[in-house]
């Protein structure tokens, strides 16, 4: 009879234990496991969403590079080369803005994967232009590219990295080694 009433006291704790515990959903673990659903923009909200998220990178970038110029207005590299961050006489791409606008429009390619997902992006890609004009040390740092996809970061990159030639920067009327950075957008069309 003790084991018997045990028995009992055991199972009336453990009913109340349970009738006491956290309430679950009637929702199968399926249904609470569905990955939660995006709410999708229409094309004038997602564009005043990129456009936004341009003009604050934008400003940030260009509160970076005025303190940069300031604090450091030229660096060695690791070569040993002089590099200067913004010279009297910037380099520039030959044929203009308009020229690197085609050239860029033409070799940048849409990565299929932010396709799919119909995500956008703008990277910062910097680089150095040499003094014979040549594009090296091309990179995407997180620098106000922090939430950018990582596709567009790489084909960012690749663009940039296979640049021809461009005119190159120049101090005191001498070619040099200067630092550029270019916004290369990713907007679905």
């Amino acid at each position: 009879m003790k084991n018997t009433f045990k028995i009992l006291m055991l199972v009336a704790g453990i009913i109340v234990m349970q009738a006491c515990g956290p309430k679950k959903d009637n929702k199968t673990e399926a249904e609470t496991s569905l990955v939660k659903k995006i709410p999708v923009l229409s094309v004038a909200d997602r564009r005043a969403k990129f456009e936004k998220q341009r003009a604050d990178r934008a400003e940030r970038r260009r509160i970076e590079y005025e303190k940069l110029c300031k604090d450091t207005p030229s660096y060695t590299d690791a070569k040993g080369n002089l590099v200067y961050n913004k010279a009297e006489s910037n380099p520039s791409f030959i044929g203009g803005n308009e020229a690197m606008m085609t050239y860029l429009k033409k070799n940048v390619k849409f990565p299929q994967d932010a396709l799919d997902k119909q995500e956008e992006g703008l990277v910062y890609v910097d680089f150095v232009i040499e003094k014979n004009g040549t594009v090296r040390e091309v990179e995407v740092t997180e620098q106000t590219n922090e939430d950018v996809d990582a596709s567009f970061r790489s084909e960012a990159a690749r663009v940039v990295a296979s640049m021809p030639k461009w005119s190159p920067g120049r101090q005191n009327g001498k070619a040099v080694d200067v630092k550029y950075c270019v916004p290369i957008s990713f907007e679905i069309q």
